[in-house]
């Protein structure tokens, strides 16, 4: 073999190792979450509101990622029902309660749970009581607007007195 030639198959075995390398890397970064079972189940909670959540938004408790929204359906009287895929090793009581919050300032939506301190247990397939509406910062401007207003104008009532 002429030096080319052995420059050619140590270019293939130096590229078969470096390919071998990214996919053993790749499968121990990616991989516990590929390969790990069914270690979640899905609560049901349903909302008034849920403005800006969207499927795949994180569920957090205590402020740890605990699951997240997998499904939201439109219910009787505009209520819509969320499903949630919580991980097994959390365990939601039957006084759980869960609330659309804001992620931060600027944040996205997410679902904040509270796991409750009742005895019974949520069992998969159950639902959530207790729920918070997400919060529409334009309604929270609007309000917070309309009392400034109110307050300038019994300031301008008392001044003219």
């Amino acid at each position: 073999m002429n030096t080319a030639a052995h420059r050619e198959v140590r270019d293939v075995i130096v590229g078969l190792c470096v390919s071998a390398v990214v996919v053993v890397a790749m499968v121990l970064v990616f991989g516990p979450s590929l390969f790990a079972g069914t270690s979640t189940y899905q609560v049901q909670a349903t909302f008034e509101r849920t403005d800006g959540l969207m499927i795949g938004n994180p569920v957090q408790a205590a402020g740890v990622t605990v699951g997240k929204v997998t499904a939201m359906d439109l219910v009787d009287g505009f209520r819509v029902r969320t499903t949630l895929q919580i991980d097994v090793a959390v365990e939601l009581d039957s006084e759980a309660s869960a609330a659309i919050v804001t992620d931060g300032i600027f944040g996205g939506k997410l679902v904040l749970i509270d796991i409750g301190g009742g005895s019974d247990v949520i069992e998969g397939g159950g639902e959530i009581r207790f729920t918070e509406d997400a919060v529409v910062l334009d309604d929270l401007f609007g309000l917070i607007i309309s009392q400034a207003r109110s307050n300038r104008d019994i300031e301008a009532t008392e001044r003219s007195r």
